[in-house]
């Protein structure tokens, strides 16, 4: 789903009402507010051609090509992220959201087309008009001196507004705003990629290097956020240039005179390039990209992980500290339960969620308590997964039932936890990762099965069969095979979402902030540094797995 994880509300930094990112383009039939005849509206109507466009765009990422300059596929997690950047850039371009306050640009622009105002391409900007945050490429430094956000914006307008085939130049019997709106709703409509990247000259970068000042100056992203910007946009200007590059080569091995004529372009050497490396526009992103992941590399981290390190007995307490706060949640359910029960002559269903109308107060409250549980139960879970695979945390955000999340017999040889029968059959949940879900299962392949304790298996059962039921949005998702949901909209878990669980979580017990990548390496330097536990070989190479 190209919409799953894109300007998702929960899922940034810089949450803000309904578009967390409060600049991007907003999800396919996500309403943002109304038009001047009072029905809603939403970015896919105002900006169809754009929307259209990414529609193409997710299948160029996502779906074998068979032009001469088609690249392999990339996974659909991969291709989410180059979407969400996507959006961002086009959002920011057009001021979707109105943070750069640039109507009146739009307004300028329609009224020069007007009057036929000759236009000059004036590029000589002075350049104290961009932020003073330093270029983002020495290659680029002369192009940001002599442009400007405003100038770039204008520029891009222009070229949409010269396509509207309705323009006549005048005003004719319209009234003056009406004109004006209507040539604005045009232009909005109209706009596309071939209007922000009209040609692959080095000077097209244009539009995304001011995207990144602004992004650097207005949200302060490190080097390392913005390498994952210019990996997605590099993509989104490859698919803008892809169909008629593989047009112009086709053209020229099909042609019988040859013109001598040499690219301007500089081959690439890369063994995974293609002709899309070449352009000018791709090399000068390319150069970007690569002096921000080396300033990535350079860059001291940005918070002191030192307030936020805990050892991994702390983080073991954490754990049994929620088990016992959720323990007593649950006593107290049953308890209210028994009593409404008791109260009602057992007229009360198991499933308090779907209880028929009309609802009485008790019903409602334990309702309410029953998805409280869950949502407590649900972090147990997540933190408890982590004590056990110490894995990135997308691994349990994409955990399916009956995929890649599995209940399986096993045999276990341990007479202390078997009271004193060695051999015992018993079950337990194990993650099996195929190549595709994992960040390096291109290079290792399927993974042998993670197993979690035998001592999760009955409160994960539990779980499955009591309060899990009450995250799931019968409406709208009745059906969801992930483990984890979101309370609110019974989707699966987020990054960021997860993330503040274990966040919150562990400041809650311990008053440190940890997240979930810093436990992998809690429990790396608790196995190396424990002078009362010796790891073995095999035993270090089993962690490495899990990792």
């Amino acid at each position: 789903n190209k919409d799953g994880a894109l300007n998702n509300p929960s899922s940034g930094k810089h949450a803000n009402g309904k578009d967390a990112y409060n600049y991007g383009l907003l999800q396919a039939g996500q309403a943002n507010g109304n038009n001047a005849n009072g029905t809603s509206t939403n970015d896919e109507q105002i900006y169809s051609n754009l929307f259209a466009e990414l529609d193409s765009f997710w299948e160029f990422m996502t779906v074998p090509q068979t032009s001469s300059v088609a690249e392999p596929p990339i996974r659909e997690r991969t291709a989410e992220v180059y979407m969400r950047h996507a959006r961002l850039f086009l959002g920011w371009i057009v001021d979707a959201r109105g943070v750069l306050l640039d109507e009146d640009v739009l307004k300028e622009v329609v009224r020069e087309g007007e009057v036929g105002i000759n236009r000059e391409d004036n590029m000589n900007i002075d350049s104290s008009s961009s932020p003073n945050v330093g270029s983002p490429s020495s290659l680029a430094q002369s192009s940001l001196k002599t442009a400007s956000a405003i100038t770039i914006r204008k520029q891009i307008w222009e070229r949409a507004r010269d396509k509207l085939t309705n323009y006549s130049g005048r005003i004719g019997d319209l009234d003056g705003e009406k004109y004006v709106a209507m040539q604005k709703e045009g232009m909005k409509s109209n706009i596309s990629l071939y209007d922000i990247f009209p040609d692959s000259r080095t000077e097209s970068t244009a539009p995304i290097l001011q995207y990144v000042i602004w992004m650097r100056s207005q949200r302060q992203i490190s080097p390392n956020y913005e390498a994952n910007i210019l990996r997605g946009l590099i993509k989104l200007v490859k698919f803008r240039f892809a169909s008629e590059l593989s047009t112009s080569i086709s053209s020229r091995n099909n042609s019988v005179n040859t013109t001598g004529r040499q690219s301007s372009a500089v081959p690439s050497t890369s063994k995974k390039s293609t002709p899309l490396d070449d352009l000018p526009i791709i090399a000068e992103l390319r150069n970007i990209h690569r002096e921000a992941g080396s300033k990535g590399k350079k860059a001291p981290r940005s918070s002191d992980e030192g307030k936020k390190w805990l050892e991994w007995t702390e983080y073991l307490e954490v754990i049994d500290m929620l088990k016992a706060d959720l323990l007593k949640m649950i006593e107290n359910y049953e308890c209210q339960l028994e009593v409404a029960l008791n109260k009602s002559g057992n007229d009360v269903p198991d499933n308090v969620q779907n209880t028929p109308k009309p609802v009485s107060p008790n019903v409602k409250s334990l309702q309410k308590q029953r998805k409280e549980i869950a949502v407590i139960f649900q972090h147990y879970l997540i933190l408890a997964f982590f004590s056990c695979v110490p894995d990135r945390q997308r691994t349990f955000r994409e955990l399916e039932l009956g995929r890649n999340f599995l209940r399986v017999e096993t045999t276990i040889s341990n007479e202390r936890e078997n009271n004193g029968r060695d051999d015992s059959s018993s079950f337990i949940w194990v993650i099996k990762h195929t190549a595709d879900d994992y960040k390096t299962g291109g290079a290792y392949g399927e993974r042998p099965p993670l197993p979690l304790h035998p001592s999760l298996t009955p409160a994960i059962d539990d779980f499955l069969d009591r309060w899990r039921p009450a995250l799931v949005n019968e409406v709208e998702n009745p059906s969801s095979p992930y483990l984890f949901l979101q309370p609110r909209t019974g989707n699966p878990m987020t990054p960021n979402s997860l993330y503040q669980i274990v966040s919150r979580c562990c400041y809650k017990y311990k008053q440190k902030k940890t997240n979930p990548h810093l436990l992998r390496d809690m429990i790396v330097t608790h196995v190396r540094k424990n002078a009362d536990y010796s790891a073995s070989e095999k035993e270090l190479e089993a962690l490495a797995l899990f990792m």
